[in-house]
């Protein structure tokens, strides 16, 4: 029974039961390999507190193409589902949910706190999968994974032990960053600079038995109570012999070392810092490498001044600020106050103040470990692109810093060591709780309270998921390791890339992954970042919603080259839904003159190698230009050229197969020997090529004209058919003279049912070309007569219009069929609605508060929009003139 063949296409019909269709057959899972070869990628895992947004979509969309290409190649494919537990930020929202029923989390206790973030963490993961499943990701979920699943929990104790017995672990105190409002330790990465107002205070600093001064520049002059030097450049001849004498530090009149280092520079501000190494990173730096003391510090990590603090104690930063200001002012060390702006360190999870403090924590040396990988990368072991991202790449794995991995909350990785209850000595390193408290006495023994960054779980990912176990790898990990590919963001390049590669050279020595391809971030369409708070985020969901799963992939995918960042605009995914409508079309178009394809496939593909020299020249050229196609996509596919790839296999479909193949087809169905089995294989071809980037109509197409098969499990197209450059030249020449009379015609205002006369003046070489495809010309140029003449001839050109293509000259004659009245009308119409539109443009742009308020890029947009409107308007009235 055939299957019912809608005239437009209805996305909301087919694509929840198609991936449904997918889940239970198991269509995702890995199939055993008809090449030898496997295809990997490990999905970056989303942080189990948000919604999928339209970054998540395009790397699923990314991926998936992939994948898809893989999976019809017959490799072995793998893509595996998971989230991340993401400490900080779901730590922080199950607090806050909690407070609005005044509970915290220390009056819980870790127990049942910890309960509570597992009941609110199924929640939401279960929201995640469910969103990546209408997004149409094709990921194996059989094997969904969770960064604090259990097995990948005991790889991570594991790999925290094994590095400490190393000496690859360590704990020490350094300098931090803290965040006050969420009280732990954060990376760089949860921080974000803003530029704010503030002041630049000048004090002075009295050299020691001298007349001499030093002016100092600080934005912070509360934390000069913790000074411990002064430093000025070895070069810098106003200070040189002042080295090595003391200056008096302001308010507390103690005596401070003026140093030398060249890391001062000579040209900013007044040419001399003030030290202060527990409270600055750079002045950390500083302290060690002039063994300077560390730890005297006046600020704690809650902004409250220290009882180190003097007289200035337990005040908070802001009051303790003016107080010191007024008693320099005093005492004649403040010299002026200037306005200034710089940036300051927030949180990026609490919008707090960052302050930089020294403390107690865990910390991997990074630069050891990096060894491994340097030596990889210089042996190209993996790739990345873009190329041009190597830059960063090295300016990061050549100057790593050791890598703090704790931090101070209850939701994450509890670090398994094991102090002293009353003394806080590190007892041991173990995942072996029970031997510990029998050992010392449970009542004596205190397991560390801080978790492992998140990033250290993270870095485990791509081998985790694939069951690794440090002995025994199994079946997973023999098989797919190392991945194919890593795709992921650009900007966590040296976050998270950086991170699993340390851990997986010093693991298995060697690369993780093959490729790194990195992605740029989506912005919206005037190229701001999308936000809540700006009122343009937009949800995949929705959007999918109200068009398909299909558009929204050709719009996240077309235009997007790797490593830059695109703006996403919903007008782009109206558009590419108006192709899928195209597509549909066309191929309901084959359906209705062939019917069901029954013939297989890779027969097909048999039957035109065989008979290809038999074919018309037209079937020929299609089948020479279908070879190109599937020759160009492979290698894009195979290159990560995914919108290079797209924009010709657009070309192709709309322009060579629709519009002159098809067309030829109509004319010469009749008598052709091989045109319904060319046309099979063709539109067959032409879905595969099409299905990594729209799997959804293409697998419902797919099944409509070949019953009984499944588009996801065919195979990628392959056809060894030598391409015929002669043809392929003679139908361009056709092309090109169809293209030249339809633009004629519409310069000309010939309506489209009307049919115009032709001459053709050619040379010998191109008679024959043009006689045996007069009925094609006439067809396609919609043209009534054709006069096929020798290059020698001469004719009357009155009133013609004339154009050449290569050789050949042709002479259009449209004057007969133009209704001049109407088509004045019409122009005058177009003429007064541009009008119109000009005017509305002007109130806006005369408009004072528009211009006063609106964003300097909104405002040129307009700009832009009334120029185009008045070259429109200009080439309108240019027309109507014309036929006056």
């Amino acid at each position: 029974m055939e299957k019912e063949f809608n005239k437009s296409y209805s996305p909301k019909e087919f694509e929840q039961n198609i991936y449904n269709n997918w889940l239970e057959n198991k269509n995702f899972e890995p199939k055993k390999s008809k090449t030898g070869k496997t295809f990997y990628i490990p999905v970056p895992p989303p942080n189990v507190t948000w919604s999928l947004h339209l970054g998540h979509a395009l790397t699923l969309t990314l991926e998936d193409i992939m994948i898809r290409y893989h999976r019809l190649k017959w490799d072995e494919t793998l893509w595996v589902p998971g989230t991340d537990h993401a400490w900080i930020a779901t730590q922080s929202v199950v607090e806050k949910k909690l407070a609005k029923e005044w509970i915290t989390r220390v009056s819980l206790g870790r127990e049942k706190f910890l309960e509570k973030v597992w009941e609110w963490k199924d929640e939401y993961a279960a929201n995640i999968n469910s969103q990546s499943r209408l997004i149409w990701a094709s990921l194996d979920w059989s094997k969904e994974r969770f960064t604090l699943d259990k097995w990948l929990s005991e790889n991570v104790g594991h790999i925290f032990c094994d590095l400490y017995n190393k000496w690859l672990i360590y704990r020490w105190e350094y300098m931090v960053n803290y965040s006050p409002a969420l009280e732990t330790v954060i990376s760089d990465i949860e921080v974000d600079y803003k530029e704010e107002d503030a002041k630049m205070y000048y004090i002075t600093y009295f050299v020691s038995w001298s007349d001499n001064e030093l002016i100092i520049a600080t934005t912070r002059p509360e934390t000069l109570l913790a000074d411990q030097a002064v430093a000025v450049h070895p070069k810098d001849k106003r200070y040189k012999k002042m080295i090595w004498r003391n200056v008096i530090l302001p308010i507390l009149n103690k005596e401070i070392p003026i140093i030398w280092d060249d890391t001062v520079e000579k040209d900013f501000w007044t040419w001399v810092l003030k030290i202060t190494p527990a409270h600055d990173p750079v002045d950390f730096q500083l302290g060690k490498k002039h063994n300077l003391r560390l730890d005297y510090s006046v600020i704690d990590k809650n902004w409250r001044m220290t009882k180190e603090a003097w007289i200035f104690a337990w005040q908070d930063v802001i009051m303790a600020r003016e107080n010191i200001v007024e008693l320099l002012r005093a005492k004649w060390n403040l010299i002026k106050i200037e306005p200034y702006k710089h940036n300051v360190w927030y949180c990026s999870r609490s919008w707090c103040k960052i302050e930089t403090v020294i403390s107690k924590q865990w910390f991997i040396k990074s630069s050891e470990m990096a060894k491994k990988v340097v030596s990889g990368y210089k042996k190209k072991e993996f790739v990345i692109i873009p190329d041009r991202y190597n830059k960063i790449f090295e300016d990061w794995i050549f100057n790593l810093r050791d890598w703090c991995i704790s931090r101070q909350l209850w939701w994450g990785h509890q670090i398994p060591a094991y102090y002293d209850i009353k003394t806080w000595e590190l007892l041991e390193v173990t995942l072996d709780e029970e031997s510990v408290f029998k050992k010392y006495g449970k009542e004596n023994v205190r397991r560390d309270e801080d978790v492992l960054d998140t990033w250290f779980s993270s870095a485990l990912w791509p081998f985790s998921i694939l069951d690794w176990a440090p002995k025994n790898p199994w079946e997973l990990f023999k098989k797919f390791y190392p991945a194919n590919v890593l795709e992921t963001w650009h900007d966590i390049l040296t976050f998270w890339v950086i991170k699993m590669l340390l851990m997986w050279y010093e693991y298995t020595w060697e690369t993780p992954f093959k490729t790194i391809y990195l992605h740029g971030m989506l912005r919206d369409e005037v190229g701001r970042k999308m936000s809540k708070s700006l009122g343009n985020w937009i949800n995949p969901i929705d959007v999918i919603n109200d068009y398909s799963a299909d558009s929204l992939r050709l719009a996240l995918v077309i235009g997007n080259t790797p490593g830059n960042n695109m703006n996403f605009s919903v007008k782009n995914v109206e558009n590419f839904s108006i192709f899928l409508n195209k597509l549909w079309n066309i191929t309901r178009f084959v359906f209705t003159s062939i019917g069901e394809i029954t013939e297989d496939y890779s027969n097909l593909q048999k039957f035109i190698g065989k008979n290809y020299e038999d074919f018309s020249m037209h079937e020929k050229w299609i089948i020479s230009r279908l070879s190109w196609i599937i020759e160009n996509t492979t290698n894009s596919m195979e290159k990560f050229n995914f919108s290079q790839a797209w924009e010709e296999l657009l070309s192709f479909t709309k322009d060579e197969f629709a519009d002159f193949f098809i067309e030829e087809y109509k004319l010469t169905k009749n008598v052709s020997r091989y045109g319904k089995e060319v046309l099979s294989y063709s539109i067959l071809s032409i879905l595969k090529l099409w299905h990594p980037y729209i799997p959804f109509v293409t697998e419902e197409l797919y099944s409509k004209i070949t019953p009984w098969n499944t588009l996801i499990d065919s195979e990628w197209p392959a056809l060894w058919v030598k391409k015929d450059m002669k043809i392929e030249k003679n139908i361009n020449i056709l092309y090109d003279i169809i293209r030249v009379i339809r633009n004629i015609r519409a310069e000309k205002w010939v309506k489209p049912g009307n049919k115009v006369d032709a001459i053709f003046r050619v040379t010998k070489a191109n008679v024959d070309l043009i006689n045996e495809n007069l009925l094609i010309l006439k067809w396609l140029a919609k043209l009534e007569k054709i006069d096929v003449i020798d290059k020698t001839k001469n004719i009357n050109e009155d009133e013609l219009i004339f154009w050449v293509v290569g050789t050949i000259e042709i002479f259009i004659n449209p004057w007969d069929v133009i209704d001049y009245e109407e088509e004045k009308a019409r122009l005058k119409t177009q003429i007064n609605n541009q009008k119109d539109y000009i005017n509305k443009l002007d109130t806006k742009l005369l408009n004072a508060e528009f211009l006063r308020n609106a964003p300097e890029h909104v405002v040129r947009i307009e700009q832009d929009k009334k120029l185009q409107a008045q070259e429109q308007l200009q080439k309108l009235v240019d027309k109507l003139g014309s036929l006056k």
